[in-house]
């Protein structure tokens, strides 16, 4: 501990949910690019989607993320962040904080 900041719940709370957002927007574009490879339609084994924005499907995520970032662009990657924020971050929270309060208990008990 450096001193700058107690330690503490709140300081445990602040610090995951700060984690929470970080992981949220690094992950998002991978969970963008999965989601729409999981759900394109498939005719004869090659994914084929509904839209003629995509009409020629995805032949994989490189093509996927290719195709997304030149049709949407880079906010294309980050449809869905909030709802995704508000799976992974009390995911987030919560681990940080039973991690924390776990390593005290620890200390406590001599290990």
């Amino acid at each position: 501990a450096t001193g700058l900041v107690s330690e503490g719940v709140p300081t445990h709370l602040a610090a995951s949910l700060i984690s929470g957002l970080c992981v949220t927007t690094a992950m998002n574009p991978f969970d963008v690019v999965s989601t729409r490879l999981y759900s394109q339609k498939v005719e004869s084994g090659v994914g084929a989607m509904e839209k003629n924005l995509y009409a020629s499907g995805w032949r994989g995520p490189l093509d996927c993320m290719g195709k997304i970032f030149r049709t949407e662009g880079v906010l294309g990657f980050y449809k869905g962040w909030t709802a995704h924020y508000l799976r992974l971050g009390p995911h987030t929270v919560l681990t940080f904080l039973f991690w924390e309060q776990t390593q005290r208990l620890a200390t406590r008990m001599g290990y």
